[in-house]
């Protein structure tokens, strides 16, 4: 009997597994890129949640604003203590002028205008509506609407629901606000109005 010798490559030991090594590479490097995506996503997620929750407080400040500058003459009654919307929608039945549109607003704020079954879903997280008098102004009035943001920032200058039940944590507090200025309702036989804004 003959034996046939074979021979081999110099080095083919050393190579062999290396495909193996390679795949798990490739798979390692796919699990962190998959993970990347994932982060990602919800980072995106969180971003377009804050950009709905401004977007509503917006619509609110300037329902606010409009109904302020449709009534200037009364605008004294629309300054509040505190925050409005917390607690159960209201019943506004009965009330006019200044106590129904803060009444009707303070409703919009607790999101009443669309419900998900019971629950009301119309709404920012525990926002609350505030209508102030700017400082070291008599004819200057601050609008505005805070809200629980589900991501840690920086704090908001307007002070609107500071300190509050729900914003126990000044990071997750957001506000929008705008000042409206009411111009003085004058009768223009009685003199010029001295302007005010």
């Amino acid at each position: 009997m003959t034996r046939t010798r074979t021979r081999t490559r110099p080095g083919k030991g050393l190579q062999r597994g290396a495909l193996l090594i390679e795949v798990l590479v490739a798979a390692l490097l796919s699990a962190f890129a998959l993970l990347a995506f994932a982060a990602l996503q919800s980072r995106a997620s969180s971003a377009e949640f804050e950009a709905l929750q401004r977007s509503q407080a917006l619509v609110l400040m300037e329902d606010m604003v409009a109904r302020l500058n449709a009534n200037r003459a009364r605008a004294d009654e629309y300054l509040v203590d505190g925050p409005v919307g917390a607690g159960a929608v209201e019943d506004c039945g009965g009330k006019t002028g200044a106590a129904l549109d803060l009444c009707q607003w303070s409703n919009l704020i607790r999101g009443s205008n669309e419900t998900r079954g019971t629950a009301r879903v119309g709404s920012m997280l525990n926002a609350r509506g505030c209508v102030s008098r700017a400082a070291g102004s008599s004819h200057r009035f601050v609008v505005a609407v805070a809200w629980q943001g589900i991501v840690s920032t920086g704090g908001v200058a307007n002070p609107c629901g500071q300190g509050s039940d729900p914003f126990t944590d000044e990071s997750l507090r957001r506000a929008v606000a705008s000042t409206v200025c009411v111009a003085l309702l004058r009768d223009p036989a009685v003199g010029a109005p001295t302007p005010r804004c």
